[in-house]
């Protein structure tokens, strides 16, 4: 696959290998992108890192954005693998071809528009500049002119807020001879409606000309054979040859130009396209690890099946899931660079640092934990942590100790499965092991806090029981239970891992009753997929909610609504 940017030691092109999907893109060069796709297709690292290149070279100078749901994923998440991609896969060097969060060194090009603070950009040598922004405070990017806007992971992006910030797409006529200029890239993997992502990346389906991207892809067709011919008369130092497919190169560039200009290019696709990378075991592997439902999403790119009737958390919704949990203004004052001192219980918009914090804990080979606080009417489940084997006891209080040392109430009331308690005969307790590594160093000085256990002597939680509690919870029809918020982007193992499990209905042999289960099978996928695919991190919330006291009024209204009914 020839690429059509020039490099100084070569006749102005250059050779790549990529999937055919990559290579449509290449050849067809939107001005604005939609691509939904597999797991490993490379979408950061290879279809927005090179893009992005793309844009650089044709709009030097120009002022682009990186758009993501919060700081705290654009910091962790977006922006290192996009540099993942720039550094290891396309030669661009820290310090020669961009610099992060810094001013740029004076060999660097200046952008049209100056930038003053450089925190939270990156700049590129030929003086464009990326800004990263976040959803949760679009003002923030809507204030600026921006030549071009990226987005991974668009089914976490909200279209009415992505929408106050588009208005921004304006600049400078310089860079009208671009077919970038003003344009959009948006990547994603399939968004899966039943875990209420935001679907708004199909609706570019209709918003494609398909006629006119044919004719991009047939000009840049022909424009990649030139290239291939400019080649080959390079490597047989035939000048004449040369010189003839560099001028057909010039006119069919004007025409491929011409052709893009105002284009959308929308596409669905399997991880399948890459399996000569991937190979075919990796797909074997997947469906394996995943599960069939989770597969056809995941992998094959096929709409979820999964139907209200068949979800345990049935009143479960968007509602119960609040989006301005991050306090973005003490995120702002840092750069990219710091999130190792910032990520800290002070982002939580919502917590209330003078209260103690309460914990749900589910053991096992994936420690999970959920945390909260009762404030007023509502119960917010504010974080969510885990590890995995063989990471243990230690670990998971640590992380809890690093991310909470802000919090000023140092009071923990901790609420788990009774098999915490179960081995405390034989000398082990993971709930008691957990507490001490919460109050106790290492070399036994105290860490300021304390953990009152909740759990002791408490029955075994049945399945059944946990489904009508939740759906009292979540339907709101109980009173005197609390209104459930959870944070929805500091919980999002626990928000995929609650709008992903599913209701199993078993027939007593005995009574031929029929008995609501927890499907938890999920619980025997692969030790990396746990945390987003099984029910372990739903069980942590289990423990969290359904402590004694609300269990009881929960089990008066079940018991006098059966009674009323009675009466009928």
């Amino acid at each position: 696959m020839t690429k059509i940017h020039a490099k100084a030691d070569s006749p102005g092109v250059e050779g790549r290998y990529s999937t055919y999907v990559k290579q449509m893109i290449d050849l067809i060069g939107p001005k604005h992108l939609r691509l939904v796709a597999g797991r490993g297709m490379t979408k950061t690292t290879d279809v927005i890192a090179d893009r992005s290149i793309e844009v650089c070279y044709d709009m030097p100078r120009s002022l682009q954005a990186f758009v993501s749901d919060t700081f705290v994923n654009a910091r962790t998440n977006i922006v290192p693998t996009l540099i993942e991609g720039w550094r290891e896969y396309k030669g661009w060097i820290e310090g020669k071809h961009y610099v992060v969060d810094e001013r740029p060194p004076s060999f660097f090009g200046i952008p049209y528009k100056p930038v003053t603070a450089f925190k939270n950009t990156i700049t590129v040598f030929n003086g464009c500049t990326f800004l990263i922004g976040s959803l949760d405070q679009p003002s923030g990017l809507a204030g600026n002119s921006f030549q071009h806007v990226y987005g991974d992971e668009a089914k976490y992006l909200n279209k009415k807020k992505l929408d106050v910030i588009m208005p921004a797409l304006r600049g400078y006529n310089k860079f009208a001879h671009s077919p970038y200029y003003r344009g959009t890239t948006f990547t994603t993997d399939l968004p899966n409606l039943t875990k209420n992502d935001y679907d708004w990346i199909l609706d570019a389906e209709k918003q494609m000309d398909l006629e006119q991207i044919k004719t991009c892809l047939a000009a840049g067709m022909v424009l990649n054979e030139i290239n291939h011919d400019i080649y080959r008369a390079y490597i047989k130092k035939d000048n004449a040859a040369l010189i003839k497919a560099k001028k057909r190169r010039e006119l069919w560039k004007v025409r491929w130009v011409k052709a893009r200009k105002e284009s959308t290019f929308f596409y669905v696709v399997s991880s399948l396209a890459n399996v000569d990378m991937l190979t075919p075991g990796y797909i074997y592997d997947a469906l394996k690890n995943l599960g069939w439902e989770e597969f056809k999403q995941s992998v094959l790119s096929f709409k979820s099946s999964l139907e209200d009737g068949d979800k345990f958390y049935i009143g479960l919704d968007k509602e119960h899931f609040y989006k301005d949990g991050l306090d973005e203004t003490y995120l702002r004052s840092s750069g990219i660079k710091d999130q190792d001192t910032t990520n800290n219980s002070q982002m939580l918009r919502h917590i209330d640092h003078n209260a103690p914090l309460d914990v749900g804990i589910d053991f096992g080979k994936m420690i999970s934990l959920s945390i909260g606080q009762h404030q007023g009417d509502t119960y917010r489940i504010l974080k969510f942590m885990f590890v995995l084997a063989p990471d243990s006891s230690k670990e998971i209080a640590e992380k809890f100790i690093l991310f909470f040392y802000p919090h000023q109430d140092k009071r923990i009331k901790m609420y788990y499965d009774r098999s915490g308690n179960q081995y405390e005969s034989s000398g082990r307790s993971w709930a008691q092991e957990i507490k001490n590594h919460l109050e106790l160093t290492e070399t036994n000085s105290r860490t300021g806090w304390t953990v009152e256990l909740m759990s002791r002597e408490q029955g075994n939680i049945l399945q059944s029981e946990e489904y009508f509690f939740m759906k009292q919870i979540t339907q709101g029809t109980n009173p005197d239970l609390p209104k459930l918020q959870i944070d929805f982007y500091q919980c999002r193992e626990l928000k995929s891992s609650m709008e992903s499990t599913k209701l199993i209905q078993k027939k007593d042999t005995r009574t031929g009753h029929t008995i609501i289960h927890k499907d938890k099978s999920s619980e025997s996928l692969p030790l990396h997929k746990l945390p987003m695919h099984s029910t372990n991190p739903s069980d942590s919330a289990k423990y969290l909610l359904m402590r004694k006291d609300w269990v009881k009024t929960s089990r008066r209204d079940r018991i006098e609504i059966f009674t009323s009914l009675e009466g009928i």
